[in-house]
């Protein structure tokens, strides 16, 4: 003992040195919880998951969710659940801007809305917004799918037709009631609806100008018109306005066919929306 006693100096001022500078170079942990957004699957319908970036990353908490980037995007997932009456599960998604996005994944066989939109940022402020809610949404729907046409722009492919029945205006929400008429024996599958604000023409040495619209939600999930038959659904976008210079493109795309059909509106045609 007597031989350690001369140890003992040291080891105290080593303690006092930890002691006194470890607070002082101590970082506080700041840790932040991503909030969940719920969302629903089902093994008939298909719902489209849609980010403002490219989708670098997938992780499913579950083989049970089927998941795949919609064909021609790189911003677009599709979801379906592999069975019916899947357990709860997890969703997580990365994008190419570094932002994580996490989904809380359940099953119903009529999912609420076939068509998301995932945003961080809105997502962070809904609280703070007065945005339309899946109610309000509902109910525009409803009201845009009774009201008389005003509208009539039609295009026709391998007797097959796409007519733009009606444009309505419901505060921040425009609706689009298009209908598809099948006088072929062939059924027609659809692969895709989308939709574009162009250039109407393209000036010499210049890019042209290819924005897609991302529908908000559409009344159902158009997946094929039968052989003489006719469906009528209606696409919600958020409010827009064109100049002359743009149009507005409606692009309909059959699933391993050559019927395409198109669509085409100019600022003054768009202006002629009704309000519901």
């Amino acid at each position: 003992m007597k031989n350690n006693k001369r140890y003992y100096p040291i080891i105290c001022s080593l303690l006092a040195a930890l002691l006194f500078t470890q607070p002082a170079s101590a970082q506080p942990t700041q840790i932040f919880a991503i909030d969940s957004h719920p969302i629903e699957v089902s093994a008939e319908r298909t719902v489209a998951l849609s980010f403002p970036f490219a989708i670098t990353s997938v992780d499913r908490g579950s083989t049970q969710i089927l998941a795949q980037k919609a064909k021609g995007t790189q911003n677009v997932l599709l979801l379906k659940a592999a069975q019916k009456d899947i357990t709860p599960t997890s969703l997580i998604v990365i994008t190419s801007d570094g932002a994580i996005h996490s989904f809380k994944v359940s099953y119903l066989d009529q999912p609420s809305s076939l068509i998301v939109l995932s945003n961080p940022t809105s997502r962070r402020d809904a609280k703070s917004t007065d945005g339309p809610d899946e109610h309000q949404i509902s109910q525009a729907i409803d009201l845009a799918s009774l009201h008389p046409s005003n509208l009539r722009k039609r295009s026709g492919n391998g007797g097959v037709s796409a007519a733009l029945e009606g444009i309505f205006v419901k505060e921040q929400l425009m609706l689009l009631r298009l209908s598809l008429d099948n006088q072929s024996t062939i059924d027609y599958d659809v692969e895709s609806i989308r939709m574009f604000v162009e250039d109407r023409r393209q000036i010499k040495r210049t890019a042209f100008q290819h924005e897609e619209i991302v529908p908000l939600r559409t009344s159902f999930q158009l997946d094929q018109v039968k052989g003489s038959e006719q469906k009528s659904l209606v696409i919600v976008i958020s409010k827009i306005t064109l100049p002359k210079t743009k149009r507005l493109t409606i692009q309909v795309t059959e699933n391993g066919g050559a019927r395409q059909l198109q669509i085409r509106l100019n600022a003054k045609q768009l202006r002629r929306v009704a309000a519901l």
